[in-house]
């Protein structure tokens, strides 16, 4: 009987290692997280993660170094191409606007190719957020290229990226979407010079703005970023993917997919990215 329990104990023990191995175990850090809803109030389960994006503004220096010293790379928010009316220096560049955001009405797309602009963000704004201990930036609203597609514009967000560059060259810079100007970027064979990654978006995943819910994205847009994602790896340059949502089913074909390609990603939960 003994001989019996000690042969049964060791197939159970053998069992349950086997199941922890081929899965995450409860302390196992996860790759990477956006969280722009929180504030450094709320730092609960951020430092779970090896790279996280915060809203600069929300955060003391002193709650990035903490979060810094556990090993997680920190990453700020930084809006290069459009002003947002909460902002309270938004009436300083009111008159640089060139349209509303599509589903963020608050929101304006702003003429990058202006001096004073661009000053702001490599003088003042993007100082302002390195002097907190940032590792890098999460730079958002190149699609602004998108919208306005004109070589004033791409050269503004040129020397936007280069002047970031220069204020300090450790930095990581990561552009977030922006497929048309990363794409004119890697044919003129610029943008490892400009830039360290995209973080790309809604790749596997959808959102409805008007009901603020989330659904598989189209098959013919997913095979597109595919695509496009194929050539910005080819470029050499880091991948993200921030998806909406996805579900369990969804979830294992996007860790399949990013798995197979080495890249990174993170499932949100809520549009506001809490």
């Amino acid at each position: 009987m003994k001989r019996v329990l000690i042969w049964f104990l060791a197939l159970l023990l053998l069992f349950c290692g086997c199941g922890t191995a081929n899965s995450k175990s409860a302390g196992a850090r996860q790759q990477y997280g956006v969280f722009l809803g929180r504030n450094g109030d709320e730092m609960n389960g951020l430092t779970q993660y090896e790279t996280v994006v915060i809203e600069p503004e929300e955060f003391t220096e002193g709650q990035i170094a903490a979060l810094k010293r556990t090993g997680c790379a920190v990453y700020g928010y930084l809006n290069i191409g459009a002003v947002e009316e909460y902002w309270e220096y938004y009436g300083r560049f009111e008159h640089l606007a060139l349209g509303v955001y599509e589903d963020w009405p608050d929101e304006r797309w702003v003429d990058v190719s202006d001096a004073e602009w661009q000053t702001f963000l490599i003088q003042e704004l993007a100082p302002k957020y390195t002097a907190l201990g940032l590792d890098g930036f999460f730079l958002d609203n190149a699609d602004v290229y998108y919208h306005f597609e004109t070589d004033e514009i791409y050269d503004g967000l040129c020397n936007i990226l280069r002047g970031l560059r220069n204020l300090n060259p450790d930095l990581t810079l990561l552009i977030n979407g922006g497929d048309t100007f990363v794409s004119r970027c890697i044919e003129e064979g610029t943008a490892k010079a400009l830039f360290d990654g995209v973080n790309q978006e809604t790749v596997f995943t959808a959102i409805d703005f008007e009901t603020e819910t989330f659904h598989p994205q189209d098959t013919e847009e997913t095979a597109y970023f595919k695509e496009y994602l194929q050539s910005v790896k080819a470029a050499g340059l880091q991948i993200l993917l921030l998806e909406y949502g996805a579900d369990k089913e969804l979830t294992r074909t996007i860790d399949a997919y990013c798995t197979e390609n080495s890249f990174r990603w993170y499932n949100a939960q809520t549009l506001n990215l809490e």
